[in-house]
């Protein structure tokens, strides 16, 4: 169970997934080694055993990084299991590879949000709820 956002590059910027037209493809957001070192300039020692597949963990808290094998990439799925300062590396993540972040949650954009750690918060107490009904 993980708090789950995209990482996409489309034609142009968006503030909200309902303007975005029904032929939209998302363009490439690098070969995978750029986004390999993108990943790895911000979130510093991701393990990239698996090429398709980085995982980090610090003390803030852990993100799977799904690239997939297609070269370039044309998206990234995170699996977030952290707290609310990873999202600011979510959102220079964004910066650096210049795409948009979509909250799968809700289909928001999290650079568009006001609050975009609130999901993740959301998501925490769904977890600790079914963590703490298992005991």
């Amino acid at each position: 169970m993980s708090w789950d956002v995209g990482l996409f590059k489309f034609s142009r910027r968006y503030t909200d997934v309902s303007e975005m037209p029904r032929d939209e493809q998302p363009s490439p957001l690098g070969t995978l080694s750029v986004v390999q070192h993108a990943v790895t300039a911000v979130f510093p020692g991701t393990d990239w055993t698996d090429p398709s597949w980085g995982i980090f963990g610090s003390e803030l808290g852990s993100i799977e990084f799904n690239v997939g094998k297609d070269d370039p990439v044309t998206s990234v799925a995170l699996h977030v299991r952290a707290g609310d300062a990873i999202v600011e590396g979510i959102l220079l993540l964004c910066e650096k590879l210049d795409c948009q972040a979509i909250d799968y949650s809700d289909g928001s954009f999290l650079e568009q949000s006001a609050h975009p750690a609130q999901n993740l918060q959301k998501w925490r107490k769904y977890r600790d709820q079914i963590v703490a009904g298992e005991n």
